[in-house]
């Protein structure tokens, strides 16, 4: 995830530092940066350069400016408007798919501020079929169908949900069971929405959890360290597609046993396939190539096992003994 910040005043850049600082310690937020002055400009230069967009300063600048810019809700960056004392985080453009619903309430957690969030879906506590997608990391199929799935949502009609059995977690959530009537189908590995005789597919991207360890480690601490992971991703362990390692740690028991108790497929990716592995999405450690030869471990597994123009949603973290990165397919 890639943020930008735009700023008109001296006081609305105090609090994009304060704001940048806070989330770049965030793992699954890869950059961070800052404009000042000359809305018009920046916004042209940077519209589609990243996720999310932040201005803080007045409503109507921003509307002003981002005009010309606007495609659709499919591609443009989820847009957020703070006023410069951090009052009010206002979701503004691309709230579902671009994510700006998310991030303005993850901001607004971060400076104590307000939310303000006005799709309908949200304020009637259902939640969207895209932002279902954006959630779970879901490609939808047919965009156009969005439109007749949300507004039977907001009208509180029946939408039924058919998932495949590895997605009958969606049960445990209730804003998703109060949304869908929620049954099994086997149909391809897709997800299906439907109301009356329109349906909208979604099809789940590949997940990858890449793991890095040291030495003889237990099945609890790899656990808990993808436990931690997925929970700064809001995701359970049932959506992982894949367990992937490195030729070094093909032995590490507590890797196998948790492959196979979770009953998801373990990836070992070679030493040699690892040496010939370029990535500008992370950094090498100078450690781990010291010792292996190999410029990171689960970053780049996680990248590899994903396949081609795939990319990391979560940076490398490090908790007890244990390295995991979570890289999804594009």
């Amino acid at each position: 995830m890639k943020i930008a910040i735009i700023v008109v005043s001296s006081s609305g850049f105090k609090l994009a530092k304060i704001l940048s600082e806070k989330l770049k310690d965030d793992p699954t937020i890869f950059e961070v940066d800052i404009y000042q002055k000359n809305v018009k400009m920046n916004l042209k230069n940077i519209f589609n350069q990243y996720n999310i967009i932040l201005g803080i300063m007045a409503t109507g600048i921003m509307v002003r400016n981002l005009c010309s810019l606007i495609n659709n809700k499919i591609t443009d960056p989820g847009i957020l408007v703070m006023d410069d004392q951090g009052y009010n985080v206002i979701s503004l453009l691309s709230g579902h798919l671009g994510g700006a619903n998310y991030y303005a309430s993850k901001i607004s957690k971060i400076i104590s501020s307000n939310a303000v969030i006005t799709t309908s879906t949200d304020v009637n506590g259902k939640i969207g079929i895209d932002e279902l997608a954006r959630w779970f990391f879901l490609e939808i199929k047919n965009f156009e169908k969005i439109k007749t799935i949300n507004s039977a949502l907001v009208e509180n009609k029946t939408v039924k949900l058919f998932v495949p059995p590895n997605f009958s977690f969606f049960n445990k959530y209730s804003i998703i069971k109060n949304s869908y009537s929620i049954s099994e189908n086997n149909k391809n590995n897709l997800i299906i929405a439907s109301f009356k005789s329109e349906s909208l597919e979604l099809k789940p991207k590949k997940l990858v959890v890449g793991i890095g360890s040291k030495k003889d480690i237990s099945k609890f601490q790899v656990c808990s360290a993808i436990k931690k992971a997925l929970d700064y991703l809001n995701l359970p362990f049932e959506r992982i597609d894949l367990i992937s390692t490195a030729e070094m740690k093909k032995n590490e028991e507590a890797i196998i046993n948790f492959s196979a108790d979770y009953n998801i497929p373990l990836d070992i990716i070679s030493l040699n396939n690892l040496k010939n592995f370029e990535s500008d999405e992370y950094d090498d450690s100078e450690f781990v190539k010291e010792i292996f030869g190999v410029g990171g471990v689960c970053q780049p597994c996680a990248l590899i096992s994903a396949g081609q123009n795939s990319n990391l949603i979560l940076k490398k973290i490090a908790y007890n003994g244990v390295t995991v990165a979570v890289a999804i397919s594009m």
